[in-house]
Protein backbone atom coordinates (compact mmCIF):
# COMPACT_ATOMS: atom_id res chain seq x y z
CA UNK A 1 0.00 0.00 0.00
CA UNK A 2 1.31 3.44 -0.91
CA UNK A 3 1.29 5.92 2.02
CA UNK A 4 1.31 9.60 1.00
CA UNK A 5 3.09 12.31 3.00
CA UNK A 6 -0.13 13.78 4.43
CA UNK A 7 -1.20 10.42 5.84
CA UNK A 8 2.29 9.80 7.25
CA UNK A 9 2.32 13.23 8.92
CA UNK A 10 -1.10 12.64 10.44
CA UNK A 11 0.14 9.26 11.73
CA UNK A 12 3.23 10.87 13.30
CA UNK A 13 1.14 13.60 14.92
CA UNK A 14 -1.38 11.12 16.35
CA UNK A 15 -4.20 12.53 14.20
CA UNK A 16 -4.86 9.53 11.97
CA UNK A 17 -8.14 7.66 12.62
CA UNK A 18 -7.72 4.22 14.18
CA UNK A 19 -9.24 2.65 11.07
CA UNK A 20 -6.28 3.92 9.00
CA UNK A 21 -3.44 3.42 11.49
CA UNK A 22 -3.20 -0.33 10.99
CA UNK A 23 -2.52 0.10 7.27
CA UNK A 24 0.28 2.59 7.98
CA UNK A 25 1.82 0.35 10.64
CA UNK A 26 1.74 -2.56 8.19
CA UNK A 27 3.45 -0.45 5.51
CA UNK A 28 6.10 0.71 7.99
CA UNK A 29 6.91 -2.90 8.87
CA UNK A 30 7.94 -3.58 5.26
CA UNK A 31 9.25 -0.24 3.96
CA UNK A 32 12.54 1.12 5.34
CA UNK A 33 12.22 4.29 3.23
CA UNK A 34 8.86 5.04 4.82
CA UNK A 35 10.35 4.46 8.29
CA UNK A 36 13.12 6.97 7.49
CA UNK A 37 10.59 9.57 6.31
CA UNK A 38 8.58 9.11 9.51
CA UNK A 39 11.71 9.56 11.64
CA UNK A 40 12.67 12.71 9.70
CA UNK A 41 9.23 14.24 10.23
CA UNK A 42 9.28 13.45 13.96
CA UNK A 43 12.77 14.90 14.26
CA UNK A 44 11.75 18.12 12.52
CA UNK A 45 8.61 18.37 14.64
CA UNK A 46 10.67 17.99 17.82
CA UNK A 47 13.08 20.72 16.72
CA UNK A 48 10.25 23.10 15.87
CA UNK A 49 8.53 22.41 19.17
CA UNK A 50 11.67 23.02 21.24
CA UNK A 51 12.43 26.24 19.38
CA UNK A 52 9.04 27.74 20.21
CA UNK A 53 8.21 26.19 23.59
CA UNK A 54 8.67 29.56 25.26
CA UNK A 55 6.31 31.42 22.96
CA UNK A 56 3.69 28.66 23.06
CA UNK A 57 3.75 28.65 26.85
CA UNK A 58 3.11 32.36 27.23
CA UNK A 59 -0.16 33.46 28.81
CA UNK A 60 -2.75 34.73 26.35
CA UNK A 61 -3.08 38.54 26.67
CA UNK A 62 -6.22 39.54 28.57
CA UNK A 63 -7.33 41.82 25.71
CA UNK A 64 -7.46 38.83 23.37
CA UNK A 65 -9.32 36.70 25.89
CA UNK A 66 -11.87 39.48 26.40
CA UNK A 67 -12.27 39.99 22.65
CA UNK A 68 -13.08 36.32 22.18
CA UNK A 69 -15.99 36.44 24.62
CA UNK A 70 -19.43 36.93 23.02
CA UNK A 71 -21.62 39.83 24.21
CA UNK A 72 -23.80 38.89 27.17
CA UNK A 73 -26.99 39.25 25.15
CA UNK A 74 -25.64 37.45 22.05
CA UNK A 75 -27.37 34.31 20.82
CA UNK A 76 -24.89 31.46 20.53
CA UNK A 77 -25.62 28.94 17.76
CA UNK A 78 -23.85 25.58 17.86
CA UNK A 79 -22.93 24.30 14.42
CA UNK A 80 -22.31 20.65 13.67
CA UNK A 81 -18.60 19.76 13.65
CA UNK A 82 -17.01 19.61 10.20
CA UNK A 83 -14.72 16.78 9.23
CA UNK A 84 -11.13 17.75 8.51
CA UNK A 85 -10.21 17.87 4.85
CA UNK A 86 -6.86 16.39 3.89
CA UNK A 87 -5.61 17.37 0.44
CA UNK A 88 -3.47 15.03 -1.60
CA UNK A 89 -0.14 16.19 -2.97
CA UNK A 90 -1.51 16.16 -6.51
CA UNK A 91 -4.29 18.53 -5.46
CA UNK A 92 -1.86 20.76 -3.57
CA UNK A 93 0.49 20.90 -6.55
CA UNK A 94 -2.34 21.75 -8.93
CA UNK A 95 -3.51 24.58 -6.70
CA UNK A 96 -0.07 26.02 -5.96
CA UNK A 97 0.23 27.73 -9.35
CA UNK A 98 -3.24 29.27 -9.11
CA UNK A 99 -2.50 30.47 -5.57
CA UNK A 100 0.66 32.22 -6.76
CA UNK A 101 -1.09 33.79 -9.75
CA UNK A 102 -3.91 35.08 -7.55
CA UNK A 103 -1.48 36.59 -5.09
CA UNK A 104 0.63 38.20 -7.82
CA UNK A 105 -2.44 39.89 -9.29
CA UNK A 106 -3.09 41.49 -5.90
CA UNK A 107 -4.82 44.69 -6.97
CA UNK A 108 -7.87 43.92 -9.03
CA UNK A 109 -10.85 41.89 -8.00
CA UNK A 110 -9.86 41.92 -4.31
CA UNK A 111 -8.79 45.59 -4.46
CA UNK A 112 -5.75 45.03 -2.23
CA UNK A 113 -3.42 48.04 -1.87
CA UNK A 114 -0.40 46.01 -2.97
CA UNK A 115 0.19 42.41 -4.05
CA UNK A 116 2.09 40.29 -1.53
CA UNK A 117 4.01 38.47 -4.26
CA UNK A 118 5.43 39.74 -7.52
CA UNK A 119 7.31 38.04 -10.33
CA UNK A 120 10.90 38.86 -11.17
CA UNK A 121 13.62 37.46 -13.40
CA UNK A 122 14.51 35.04 -10.60
CA UNK A 123 10.96 33.91 -9.82
CA UNK A 124 8.58 35.01 -7.07
CA UNK A 125 9.61 37.69 -4.58
CA UNK A 126 7.79 39.16 -1.59
CA UNK A 127 6.08 42.53 -1.71
CA UNK A 128 3.95 44.83 0.41
CA UNK A 129 2.66 43.42 3.71
CA UNK A 130 4.56 40.16 3.23
CA UNK A 131 7.92 41.95 2.90
CA UNK A 132 7.09 44.04 5.97
CA UNK A 133 6.28 40.94 8.01
CA UNK A 134 9.38 39.06 6.85
CA UNK A 135 11.58 42.03 7.72
CA UNK A 136 10.17 42.94 11.13
CA UNK A 137 7.65 40.43 12.50
CA UNK A 138 8.73 37.82 15.05
CA UNK A 139 7.15 34.39 15.33
CA UNK A 140 5.78 35.38 18.75
CA UNK A 141 4.14 38.58 17.46
CA UNK A 142 0.40 38.77 16.98
CA UNK A 143 -0.43 37.93 13.36
CA UNK A 144 -1.98 40.43 11.00
CA UNK A 145 -2.28 39.68 7.30
CA UNK A 146 0.79 37.46 7.68
CA UNK A 147 1.70 34.92 10.37
CA UNK A 148 5.39 34.10 10.67
CA UNK A 149 6.17 30.49 11.51
CA UNK A 150 9.86 29.77 12.03
CA UNK A 151 13.20 31.24 11.02
CA UNK A 152 16.29 29.22 10.14
CA UNK A 153 19.60 29.20 8.31
CA UNK A 154 19.66 27.36 5.00
CA UNK A 155 22.60 25.29 3.82
CA UNK A 156 23.85 28.23 1.73
CA UNK A 157 23.94 30.46 4.84
CA UNK A 158 20.87 32.54 3.94
CA UNK A 159 18.18 33.28 6.49
CA UNK A 160 14.83 31.77 5.56
CA UNK A 161 11.39 32.10 7.18
CA UNK A 162 8.11 30.26 6.81
CA UNK A 163 4.91 32.26 6.63
CA UNK A 164 1.16 31.84 6.43
CA UNK A 165 -1.20 34.29 4.71
CA UNK A 166 -4.02 34.42 7.24
CA UNK A 167 -6.69 35.39 4.72
CA UNK A 168 -5.40 33.50 1.70
CA UNK A 169 -5.14 29.96 3.03
CA UNK A 170 -1.59 29.72 1.69
CA UNK A 171 1.80 29.18 3.28
CA UNK A 172 5.34 29.35 1.98
CA UNK A 173 9.07 29.76 2.50
CA UNK A 174 10.98 32.99 1.86
CA UNK A 175 14.78 33.39 1.88
CA UNK A 176 16.68 36.66 2.22
CA UNK A 177 19.17 37.70 -0.45
CA UNK A 178 20.88 40.80 -1.79
CA UNK A 179 17.68 42.10 -3.43
CA UNK A 180 15.19 41.16 -0.70
CA UNK A 181 13.09 38.07 0.01
CA UNK A 182 12.76 35.43 -2.69
CA UNK A 183 9.89 32.94 -2.35
CA UNK A 184 11.00 29.50 -3.59
CA UNK A 185 7.80 27.83 -2.38
CA UNK A 186 4.15 28.86 -1.98
CA UNK A 187 1.36 26.34 -1.45
CA UNK A 188 -2.24 26.04 -0.40
CA UNK A 189 -2.47 24.84 3.21
CA UNK A 190 -2.89 21.11 2.82
CA UNK A 191 -5.11 20.85 5.92
CA UNK A 192 -7.79 23.09 4.47
CA UNK A 193 -6.78 26.23 6.36
CA UNK A 194 -5.86 24.64 9.70
CA UNK A 195 -2.22 25.28 10.56
CA UNK A 196 -0.58 22.05 11.65
CA UNK A 197 2.88 23.26 12.78
CA UNK A 198 4.22 26.81 12.88
CA UNK A 199 2.10 28.09 10.06
CA UNK A 200 3.15 25.48 7.57
CA UNK A 201 1.62 22.97 5.17
CA UNK A 202 3.11 19.52 4.65
CA UNK A 203 4.83 20.73 1.50
CA UNK A 204 6.43 23.63 3.40
CA UNK A 205 7.60 21.38 6.25
CA UNK A 206 9.21 18.99 3.77
CA UNK A 207 10.96 21.94 2.10
CA UNK A 208 12.24 23.17 5.47
CA UNK A 209 13.57 19.69 6.26
CA UNK A 210 15.56 19.75 3.00
CA UNK A 211 16.81 23.32 3.39
CA UNK A 212 17.56 23.75 7.11
CA UNK A 213 21.11 23.69 8.45
CA UNK A 214 21.12 23.03 12.20
CA UNK A 215 18.14 23.98 14.37
CA UNK A 216 15.50 26.69 13.86
CA UNK A 217 16.29 30.03 15.46
CA UNK A 218 15.00 30.43 18.99
CA UNK A 219 13.39 33.73 20.07
CA UNK A 220 16.73 35.34 21.02
CA UNK A 221 18.48 34.33 17.80
CA UNK A 222 15.48 35.49 15.78
CA UNK A 223 15.68 38.96 17.35
CA UNK A 224 19.43 39.10 16.69
CA UNK A 225 18.91 38.16 13.03
CA UNK A 226 16.27 40.86 12.68
CA UNK A 227 18.60 43.44 14.26
CA UNK A 228 21.19 42.49 11.63
CA UNK A 229 18.65 42.90 8.80
CA UNK A 230 18.73 39.15 8.11
CA UNK A 231 22.30 39.27 6.74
Amino acid sequence: MSIDDETLMAFADGELPASERAAVEEALAHDETLVAKLAAHRSLGARLSSAFDGALGETTPQRLTDAAKPPRDAEIIAFAPRDKVRWSYREVGAMAASVAIGLVIGVGVMQRPQPMLVTSANGLTSNGALTSALNRQLASDEAGAVRIGLSFRAHDGAYCRTFDLTEGGASGVACHGETGWSVPLISRNASGGEIRTAGASAEVLNAVDRMIAGDPLDAEAERAARAGNWR
